[in-house]
């Protein structure tokens, strides 16, 4: 059976998070693993500085989420208490799991001083060896129904195109692809113009319900956060661009991922001829 691995921090966010993933998970007919990291507790910490209580302090919350969540989840409900870095940890364990998704709250400080938001999260995004969905705790819906599909001129960024169908067939949701026209350069308008109508019927091909529109600015973060803003929109997907030195992904992604209102599905690009990696491109 699937398995989801949700990352648990015990914010309010992290909880958010898990609302969404189980919803996500009874569409995929899925188990869902949650993992808390310990780590040594910082001197401003409201718990006692040890690992033990760290520990049981975790698995006591985790058993109340058990409590709270197993009877909304159609199939099994797990939870893991791992020992070491945050992000390396969580991955482990969507590795281990071989998960489907990965699902993590962004944002909120909990009483164990984890940060999801920051350098975690982005190493998350870009360690992650499954798709992964960032949720920040301003998204309260029960569900997911319209997804924005953004089209740059990147040679990557048709290549989400499969998975996005995958998920928009689970949900029964509809896709908006959205062409995003960050320069005035006939050629490159022309390139993205043809992806977009290109993704649009394989769409079509597949039954799944598709729109198009074309939007424009000067950065294609902002283009697709303003256009999220203005339409009432359920999921964004994109790619994960990333420095390849430093394994974080990219600002432009980050910017998604920090303001978007929506859940941000994450897909990494595989290698292609060209150097660059755009965060929207497939």
């Amino acid at each position: 059976m699937s398995e989801i691995v949700v990352a648990i921090d015990f914010s309010s966010c992290s909880v958010n998070a898990m609302k969404t993933a189980v919803n996500i998970a009874n569409a995929y007919d899925a188990n869902i693993t949650m993992v808390h990291v310990c780590k040594p507790c910082s001197d401003e910490s409201v718990y006692a500085e040890t690992q033990d209580a760290h520990y049981q302090e975790a698995e006591k919350r985790f058993k109340d989420m058990v409590t709270d969540f197993s009877p909304l989840l159609k199939n099994k409900l797990r939870y893991k208490i791992r020992m070491g870095k945050v992000y390396s940890e969580i991955v482990n364990e969507a590795k281990y799991n071989e998960a489907i998704l990965l699902i993590a709250g962004t944002h909120g400080i909990s009483g164990f001083e984890e940060y999801f938001i920051g350098s975690n999260a982005y190493r998350l995004v870009s360690l992650s060896p499954c798709p992964m969905i960032t949720i920040r705790t301003v998204f309260q819906k029960k569900q997911i129904k319209k997804i924005l599909f953004p089209i740059d001129s990147s040679p990557e960024t048709r290549q989400k195109t499969n998975f996005a169908a995958e998920v928009a067939r689970t949900l029964g949701a509809e896709i908006r692809v959205l062409g995003v026209y960050d320069t005035g350069i006939k050629d490159i308008r022309h390139k993205i113009k043809s992806y977009s109508q290109q993704v649009k019927r394989y769409f079509d091909e597949q039954g799944i319900p598709a729109s198009i529109d074309f939007a424009e600015g000067k950065k294609a973060s902002g283009i697709i956060l303003d256009y999220i803003s203005i339409h009432d929109l359920d999921m964004v997907v994109m790619m994960s661009d990333k420095d390849s030195n430093t394994m974080i992904i990219g600002n432009e992604a980050q910017r998604v991922i920090n303001h978007a209102p929506v859940p941000v599905l994450s897909i990494h690009p595989k290698e292609t001829s060209s150097a660059s990696v755009s965060f929207s491109g497939t």
